[in-house]
């Protein structure tokens, strides 16, 4: 008998423990703040109608038949006080606010557990973001990341993958992060479009170059500086074709066939970037021109 009851007792166990997903994490809704104060204006109505979204196409709930309030805090939530019915809310708790989201059932449309819509969609978070502050360190400011330009940062995903270009380190997802698309080594990927298609490289999945580290051994300038012609030695018989960019990202000049000297004399004066390219590869060092 007792063998039963332990055996039940841990049978309990494992359902109420092994089976019961962790709680889900909260939905965020996230803006740029235009004056650096850690307060913007949140676009309530459009941010529901994402939440109806979401709910339908990931976790197969159509809200079509249910009231949605969003109130400030879980004090709110409890006491039905202060609910946020504005179309435009400004945050009252600086950076990040905890919202929560009461679900009601209007008497129409399908009807489903209430405890599971609690569970998974009653948590919210109105976020807060610098635009000059980078998320996700991939060396594009968040507010470059705002390609649409209306401050929402979750609605910008130039690869389609789920991800915010924010959030994403890969913006493009052709495999090379975005940091490592600043071929002319200026610490903004921004500025670099090596194809000159008009699309910078971090958002341009056609262009698939990959940073070599740039290493002596690779290539050779000299004189360096230079003040008429760049000499190029290179430690493998590739063929390589080369371009100068200046720090602003503009090609200067692009030579194929591994160039082994270009004239620099009418370029002024200044620091500027010498790219190789093979096989899908780039690796580029620095050279100043007096």
């Amino acid at each position: 008998m007792k063998k039963t009851l332990l055996f039940l007792f841990f049978f309990t166990l494992s359902i109420s423990y092994g089976q019961i997903p962790g709680p889900p994490g909260c939905r965020t809704f996230d803006k740029l703040d235009t004056n650096n104060d850690g307060f913007t204006s949140f676009e309530i109505d459009f941010y529901l109608n994402y939440v109806r979204s979401y709910a339908l196409s990931e976790l197969g709930y159509n809200l079509n038949g249910y009231n949605l309030t969003l109130f400030p805090s879980q004090t709110d939530y409890d006491n039905n006080t202060n609910a946020i019915l504005s179309a435009n809310y400004s945050n009252i708790v600086a950076n990040q606010q905890y919202c929560y989201l009461k679900i009601t059932y209007s008497g129409s449309g399908t009807l489903y557990n209430q405890a599971d819509l609690n569970y998974n969609l009653t948590c919210h978070i109105l976020v807060v973001h610098q635009p000059s502050n980078n998320f996700d360190n991939d060396g594009v400011a968040n507010g470059l990341e705002d390609l649409n330009t209306n401050l929402r940062l979750g609605d910008d995903d130039t690869d389609n993958d789920g991800i915010p270009n924010f959030k994403d380190t890969d913006d493009d997802n052709d495999g090379v992060l975005t940091i490592n698309e600043d071929y002319n080594a200026n610490g903004n990927p921004v500025d670099d479009d090596t194809n000159s298609n008009g699309i910078p490289d971090f958002l341009d999945n056609t262009n698939t170059l990959q940073i070599i580290e740039n290493n002596s051994s690779i290539f050779y300038l000299q004189p360096n500086p230079v003040n008429e012609i760049l000499n190029i030695t290179y430690s493998e018989n590739t063929s390589y074709s080369v371009s100068i960019i200046d720090i602003n990202g503009r090609i200067l000049k692009n030579s194929n066939n591994s160039p082994s000297s270009i004239d620099v004399s009418n370029f002024e004066n200044g620091i500027y970037i010498l790219l190789i390219q093979s096989d899908g590869k780039s690796s580029h060092q620095k050279f100043i021109k007096n």
